[in-house]
């Protein structure tokens, strides 16, 4: 009887042992042989090299450079003690730096991870000539994004990094995936689809070592598209030197087509710190600062516009014919509203809408703000894209604020003498103003922000709409910012050079208790040969003076370097 109950568990064994083998050959065997076939090929890939980005006149403010980088397979290391220190002992680095940057790197088995990148010929030598004896151990070319003019522009011209954890997409089971890089900010970022070049890669068969026993076949990357962009790099320079190290931003445009001349924010950063590998680490000192060198202050900032609002008070004055230029009002440097006061540093006395608008005189804005009331003043903003996003190509834009009929508080005569002058709930960015003061020059076209000029060889098309107000009102706005200028009492009489013809309007705007005001001016200016619109924010920068310096120092030194 034992013998029998013996007997029929060996056969059931040979069942399973049956049942077993056909799983795997038969209905699994597809899968194991092409997993053979993984575990003796490999496939390298390269990274195509990003296209360049240049200025409007062939500068090159972005290229990709070819550079030797050091990398460990995980699934081949057989010791990675001796490794670690075989590499630190050639770059002399810490064995243990190394280690910790390995697995801070590592995403798969299969995927390369760059310990060392950006190093000399002779080190790729070096290393090259001991991969046999560190299996897993590699040195590959691979490019590397270079900005030549550094800090100058980086804004506009955006970074390039190792595409994190979520970004990384398709990763192959098997071989090896190049930590592909992409654009983050700016340009780098908004035409990355474009700037992006088609990885290449090679085929290799490995025997049980890993060693290459040979080539199967290979595919040559292909590079990313050039992107020429508006911006001129003297024009960006002298903006930057203008802002002269704090907080702020500053956009030039051509008014007649929307190009982009100029777009600074300020503090800069150089963005050569996140295209090495060597230097990434020092980003950090960027993330924690507290005056924010990352942000852009001309698209994804907003501020209280100040005084520079009162161009649409006017405007939607005149064109609803509540007031007529002559009419004047007594500005003794105070406005009582009920029981309120509020109190201002100049008397100007009896102004009219010309000497208003030279002296910035608040009161005489409060009367008008008064006779038009929040929605209208919010319907004219509206019109010249206050409050909306402008559409311009780069990535974060932020649309500001300006209150109308959807107010979720209660609104008093208070708040309407505020939004008056560009304060209490208004916020623009200083693309809108710049964009503003571009459509009162061109008498009602609103041109289309752009930075692109061209891509592949094709240019970008000029895009513009229209604001319509009788003639009479552009006149007199034109001719009441003029007197900003022009006036020896104006706001802004330091801009008044020989050769140049300027107008525009300054503003200071409140930025909460205890934190100084910010300052603004948005102009036009022309000589014989140029025209160009412009907003220059000083953030907490105090008098509107202050922006107004910025802008000559700006002007000058244009129109020395015959820019202007």
């Amino acid at each position: 009887m034992r013998i029998k109950i013996f007997h029929h568990i060996v056969i059931f064994l040979f069942v399973l042992i049956a049942l077993d083998l056909f799983y795997l050959q038969i209905i699994r065997g597809g899968y194991f042989s092409r997993l053979s076939q993984s575990n003796a090929t490999r496939l390298i890939s390269f990274d195509g090299p990003r296209g360049r980005i240049l200025d409007r006149n062939g500068k090159v403010v972005a290229e990709s450079i070819k550079a030797f980088e050091v990398a460990l397979m995980p699934q081949d290391i057989k010791d990675k003690s001796s490794v670690f220190s075989f590499v630190a002992g050639v770059f002399g680095l810490e064995a243990e730096d190394l280690r910790k940057r390995y697995f801070r790197n590592k995403l798969t088995p299969f995927s390369p991870v760059v310990v060392a990148g950006g190093i000399s010929r002779e080190q790729a030598i070096k290393i090259e000539e001991s991969t046999m004896l560190y299996p897993g151990l590699l040195v590959s070319e691979r490019y590397i994004r270079r900005y030549p003019y550094g800090s100058v522009g980086a804004h506009v011209i955006g970074y390039v990094g190792k595409r994190d954890h979520e970004r990384i997409e398709n990763l192959s089971d098997y071989g090896y995936a190049a930590p592909e890089m992409t654009g983050y900010s700016g340009i780098e970022e908004f035409y990355d689809q474009a700037l992006r070049g088609q990885p290449g890669g090679r085929e290799i068969e490995v025997n049980s070592r890993g060693q290459q026993v040979r080539l199967m076949s290979e595919r040559d990357p292909v590079p990313g598209k050039d992107v020429v962009l508006s911006v001129d790099q003297r024009i960006q320079l002298a903006a930057q030197d203008a802002l002269a190290g704090r907080r702020g931003a500053a956009v030039v445009i051509d008014p007649s087509n929307g190009e982009v001349l100029a777009l600074v924010s300020a503090p800069s950063f150089d963005p050569n710190i996140f295209a090495s590998t060597e230097r990434r680490n020092r980003a950090s000192v960027y993330l924690n600062d507290p005056m924010s060198p990352l942000l852009n202050r001309a698209v994804s900032a907003q501020f209280p516009p100040g005084s520079v609002f009162k161009i649409m008070v006017a405007m939607a004055g005149l064109e609803e014919k509540k007031f007529i230029p002559s009419m004047t009002v007594d500005c003794p440097g105070y406005y009582e509203l009920g029981d309120r006061r509020f109190t201002f540093a100049h008397a100007y006395g009896v102004q009219d809408l010309f000497q208003a608008m030279a002296h910035s005189a608040n009161e005489y804005f409060f009367h008008l703000g008064l006779l038009l009331g929040p929605e209208q003043m919010a319907r004219y903003a509206r019109v010249f894209g206050l409050g909306d996003k402008t559409g311009i190509d780069m990535p974060y834009e932020l649309k500001g604020h300006i209150p109308g009929n959807n107010r979720t508080r209660s609104w008093y005569k208070g708040d309407t003498v505020n939004m008056s002058i560009g304060q209490g709930d208004v916020l623009t960015t200083p693309l809108q103003i710049v964009r503003m003061i571009a459509t009162v020059h061109n008498e009602g076209w609103m041109p289309k922000l752009h930075i692109l000029k061209s891509l592949d060889g094709k240019n970008t098309e000029v895009s513009r709409s229209r604001v319509s107000f009788r003639k009479p009102v552009w006149d007199t706005i034109k001719r009441s910012l003029q007197g900003v200028v022009d006036i020896g009492t104006g706001t802004a009489s330091e801009l008044k050079m020989d050769g140049l013809v300027t107008y525009g309007k300054t503003g200071t705007a409140q930025a909460g208790a205890g934190k100084e005001d910010h300052a603004w001016f948005a102009g036009v200016t022309r000589s014989e040969g140029r025209v160009i619109a412009y907003c220059l924010l000083l953030e907490h920068g105090g008098s509107s003076k202050n922006a107004v310096m910025a802008v000559r120092e700006m002007l000058v030194r244009l129109k020395e370097s015959n820019l202007l």
